[in-house]
């Protein structure tokens, strides 16, 4: 399609701010609102279907949901096992708040899910004296957790981390967790205390460790969910692509330093921070002047090899980009050419979603494209309409 002009593009509520709220509030007492712009992804409603079958009530209106929490302790296990949907996030924080239940807690995913390391958290929970049956979803956790010392892996993910923290207000006593130095996504982690900061927690970030104190969440009562800026770069993408402006809606929108990078065509792009934004800064970085990402090397272990499913799916559009261990190397100056077979997303919606903005300029159909509403369910419809 030949876009000209001004295009008009919006981005759903941030999902990484909707689950931790979601785990907050549901530990609260009274009534928690969270209003946003756009449509809730489908992460979000594995979360709060999850918290739904322990208990707490959520009214899900179209732009605001208020959640009635039940206080630190009020949560119930379940009687079926929690579907956590394609949600690493909502399956590590639900594992973490499970750990402090005496009753045993099964979680479940889909497929990509089911393919996700879970053995960080896990091992940690078995340090204090939990049961969990498997490194990998299914799984059942039995608590509760005992207070003391473990270890914490977090060179892999920063979820691990997030999810403790937040699960904490359920714990019966100060938990000490050892981290090796080499710690990733650590902006994630920065965002789990500083809205647990805003309830009541007076736990921080250590240097060469974690002290996690039990605390009693209050929440502000009215929170405003900000936007998904993770997915900004496909607008950048689109944008590129057609030669065109595209015009972001909504409100105080700052870009983090790898988004910064990546508008000021940097040739090595460190993603250490904020690999989710893999995919369409390796196809952008092949349209510009080209360059190396690094610090990615945990993407990897996302909804799919994101590493190599990205290289994989610019390989489908006649781009050419070479894994390296922690990143990709591609050169620049190159062009999009149509797939002569459908592009498989490998259940990642930011591949699929970075391959049907790279469609939208030289036609090509994506395998499983359904899936990017894990993140943005009006991503279809927004491209679509634009080719009206």
């Amino acid at each position: 399609m030949e876009l000209k002009g001004t295009i008009e593009w919006s981005l759903p509520p941030s999902k990484s701010h909707m689950i931790r709220w979601l785990a907050l509030a549901a530990q609260a007492e009274g009534e928690t609102a969270l209003s946003f712009n756009g449509s809730v992804g489908d992460d979000i409603l594995s979360m709060a279907d999850c918290l739904q079958n322990m208990g707490v009530s959520i009214e899900q209106g179209a732009s605001k949901w208020v959640i009635n929490g039940v206080g630190p302790r009020g949560l119930r296990a379940p009687k079926v096992a929690l579907d956590c949907g394609n949600s690493g996030t909502a399956a590590r924080c639900m594992m973490a708040i499970a750990a402090g239940m005496s009753q045993p807690v099964s979680l479940d995913g889909d497929q990509s899910l089911r393919r996700r390391d879970m053995s960080a958290l896990a091992e940690a929970l078995r340090e204090l004296g939990c049961e969990v049956t498997s490194d990998t979803i299914p799984l059942t956790i039995t608590g509760p957790i005992v207070p003391g010392p473990a270890h914490l892996n977090v060179s892999t993910s920063s979820q691990p981390l997030s999810a403790l923290l937040l699960a904490s207000p359920g714990y019966s006593g100060v938990i000490h967790l050892g981290t090796p130095s080499h710690s990733v996504s650590r902006g994630y982690s920065m965002l789990s205390y500083e809205l647990a900061g805003l309830c009541g927690s007076s736990n921080k970030v250590g240097s060469d460790g974690a002290v996690i104190e039990p605390w009693r969440p209050i929440t502000p009562g009215a929170v405003e969910i900000p936007d998904e800026l993770s997915l900004l770069p496909l607008a950048m993408l689109l944008a590129d692509l057609h030669g065109v402006e595209v015009a972001v809606t909504g409100d105080g929108l700052e870009l983090s330093s790898a988004l910064m990078g990546l508008a000021e065509q940097t040739e090595e792009l460190d993603l250490r921070d904020e690999s989710d934004l893999i995919a369409p800064a390796a196809a952008l970085m092949a349209l510009g002047s080209g360059g190396t990402i690094t610090g990615a090397a945990h993407a990897r272990g996302k909804e799919s090899d994101r590493i190599g499913s990205t290289v994989g799916l610019l390989g489908c559009f006649g781009i050419e980009a070479n894994e390296t261990e922690d990143g990709i190397e591609v050169a620049g100056g190159q062009t999009p050419v149509r797939p002569t077979l459908p592009v498989d997303s490998h259940g990642d919606h930011r591949v699929a979603m970075t391959a049907m903005v790279l469609a939208s300029k030289c036609g090509g159909s994506v395998a499983g494209a359904e899936v990017c509403a894990v993140s943005d369910p009006d991503f279809i419809k927004k491209l679509m309409i634009l080719e009206d």
